[in-house]
């Protein structure tokens, strides 16, 4: 062997004992684990908050004749990592359209997007027991509670507030501008 194939077989095996102890340095591991947890709790809220609001007016029209009975609804998403229970505010006559000391016929109903099956709502049993997917005189609506069915992987439910407003039988409300107020509390 000549003295430049010494001299680069001497190179090969530094280069070779070189890699192999920068790799064993380097290439050397030391695990160090850290266990994490954290509760989630129940949450159900209503965004963006508040239903936005129903004028009948725009919706259908006004009541003009003594058979109109304008309807008019709108949407809330109701977002939940568990299941509650909806109810509305049945006391009293604010959540009745009033005009001072006159009063119409005020009817409600709430449907969902979701079945209580394959996504989170109200089952057709529970709707069918309370009445909510038909109109409800407001003393009565949603009482004592509907069940909306949390599933898994599905957070939220869209809720469809609807109203309608008529005389009642026999009479002929006082012209004026009619209001009120319906509160749906969730419960957990």
């Amino acid at each position: 062997m000549n003295s430049l194939s010494k001299f680069l077989l001497l190179c090969a095996v530094c280069i070779v004992v070189i890699a192999f102890t920068v790799e064993s340095t380097f290439g050397a591991t030391d695990l160090a684990t850290c266990a994490i947890s954290v509760t989630v709790d129940t949450i159900v809220e209503w965004v963006p908050g508040n239903f936005p609001a129903i004028n009948l007016d725009t919706e259908e029209s006004s009541i003009s004749n003594r058979d109109d009975s304008p309807e008019g609804n709108k949407s809330l998403v109701l977002y939940l990592n568990g299941n509650t229970t909806l109810t509305a505010n049945t006391t009293g006559t604010t959540a009745q359209l009033t005009d001072g000391s006159d009063f119409l016929i005020t009817k409600y109903t709430l449907t969902f997007d979701g079945n209580g099956v394959a996504a989170s709502g109200a089952t057709d049993a529970v709707i069918a027991t309370i009445g909510s997917d038909t109109l409800e005189d407001y003393s009565t609506f949603l009482n004592p509670g509907l069940l909306i069915t949390h599933i898994s992987e599905d957070g939220a439910t869209t809720a469809t507030l609807g109203v309608e407003a008529t005389n009642d039988t026999g009479t002929l409300a006082d012209a004026g501008s009619y209001s009120c107020t319906q509160t749906i509390t969730a419960t957990w």
